[in-house]
């Protein structure tokens, strides 16, 4: 068996071949018998003893998904006989709740952030790391992250010169195993973008940001970020002295409109945020000083808020900076305003903005560690689930092909043994992992 797995690790994505599997025993599961498992999407049963309905927040037990080519065709109560199977493919995971595959909204694959390294400041990282390093690094990020559970991302940029997008193609088209991934391309920014230069050595800001400071330079670094592959755009309104303006932010956002897209705001300051909504952004990307005023602004004009809810951690890790109470109180600011703005209906969903690594934990784990901060907030563990997955696909535009096990939606599908409308904790051991219909995971074995 074990020589019939390693020839899936090894086989090449672009070869579509199906390999048989026999009756697998785990410990984990106790019941789970699978037949084909391909590089290809394959038709499949699967019995959920628990299936969880994220939009509703309730589960149903005893329930079947069936999956043709890659897409869930029906769902149901589960209508075989006592000890009958389905014909063809069938997992069992009558003991597992079952639930839809993650998002995670603020990601940065081709990031890696190490004090070891660089001191912690990402300029040192732009400037040690070069892109092909980093979209190598990107594809071991992308694979943990699809592991763990997380089907889709929105990878937010800080990709060197476009590894971001480099990566994204390499997964669709089967080079290397991932999840969904939308793309912003090179962030756009003023002068400096999130650096502080000095003026003999002011290029090394690029291409790690793409400068635009007159209504030329706008248009151009929307056109060229979408000419070599970006899904949408990001922009960083406010980290210089100097930030965009509403008029500026609303060239940004007319310019991304014409081409079916969106604008995406890196805010920190309460300015930028007033700047962006008035601008016209489809999201805000971390916000956490935000007013209630600002809050309801966003909510009346729809603007969804990605909050990068930082942990004390995360803060210290990713961040230059040393002053213990800062940190603390800026990390309580996130809290806060995540807290709020559940309390005043704004539209939030999950992203991490995990860069920083640690002895012992991945990509995955730490991302995971976001979700303390929405415990935290008293946030319902059935509006956390929300969060990572339908409100994240409206969010993201994908609604209609994912976020939800619903006829007619990709069957990216994940399983665990407890129960996560109880506590998202479960989601920490996730141990099965459906992605377009092809198993990825059971219980620590991973491949396409």
């Amino acid at each position: 068996m074990r020589e019939l797995q390693e020839s899936f690790l090894h086989a090449g994505a672009r070869r579509a071949a199906t390999h048989l599997l026999a009756t697998m025993s785990m410990t984990l599961l106790a019941t789970l018998t699978l037949f084909p498992w391909a590089t290809t999407a394959q038709d499949l049963t699967i019995r959920a003893g628990h299936l969880v309905d994220v939009a509703r927040g309730t589960a149903l037990t005893d329930q079947e998904i069936v999956v043709r080519d890659g897409v869930i065709v029906g769902t149901g109560p589960w209508r075989h006989s006592p000890g009958a199977t389905p014909d063809g493919a069938f997992l069992d995971l009558s003991d597992r709740y079952v639930m839809p595959g993650l998002f995670d909204t603020h990601t940065h694959m081709s990031l890696v952030v190490d004090r070891q390294k660089d001191g912690g400041n990402f300029f040192v990282t732009s400037l040690l790391d070069n892109t092909p390093y980093r979209a190598i690094q990107g594809v071991a990020n992308a694979r943990d992250m699809l592991a763990a559970g997380f089907t889709t991302i929105r990878d937010v940029g800080n990709s060197g010169n476009y590894g971001d997008t480099a990566l994204k193609s390499a997964i669709t088209e089967g080079l290397v195993p991932g999840p969904t991934m939308h793309t912003a391309g090179r962030i756009i920014a003023p002068f400096g973008g999130q650096f502080f230069l000095q003026p003999e050595k002011r290029s090394l800001g690029e291409p790690e940001y793409f400068y635009a400071d007159t209504p030329g330079e706008i248009v151009k670094a929307v056109r060229e970020n979408l000419h070599f592959g970006a899904d949408f755009v990001k922009i960083v309104v406010d980290d210089q002295r100097y930030i965009y303006s509403v008029d500026e932010i609303k060239l940004f956002v007319d310019e991304a409109r014409r081409a079916g897209t969106y604008i995406s705001a890196h805010c920190w300051t309460e300015q930028g945020a007033r700047n962006a909504i008035a601008g016209g952004v489809h999201t805000i990307e971390h916000g956490p000083y935000m007013p209630n005023d600002v809050l309801e602004a966003a909510r009346e004009a729809g603007v969804w808020i990605v909050g990068t809810e930082f942990t004390v951690e995360g803060l210290s890790q990713s961040f230059t900076g040393d002053d213990l109470s800062a940190i603390e109180a800026e990390h309580e600011a996130f809290v806060d305003r995540l807290r709020r703005a559940h309390a005043l209906g704004v539209p939030y969903v999950f992203g991490s903005d995990i860069v920083y690594t640690k002895e012992g934990e991945t990509r995955s784990s730490l991302t995971f560690t976001i979700l303390d901060n929405f415990r935290k907030a008293g946030i319902p563990p059935a509006d956390q689930l929300r969060a990572m997955t339908v409100n994240a696909a409206r969010m993201m535009g994908l609604d209609n092909e994912r976020g939800q096990i619903s006829e007619g939606l990709a069957a990216d599908i994940v399983a665990m043994p407890s129960n996560p409308l109880e506590d998202t904790r479960a989601l920490e051991d996730i141990d099965v992992v459906v992605k377009d219909g092809r198993l990825f995971r059971m219980a620590g074995r991973t491949g396409y």
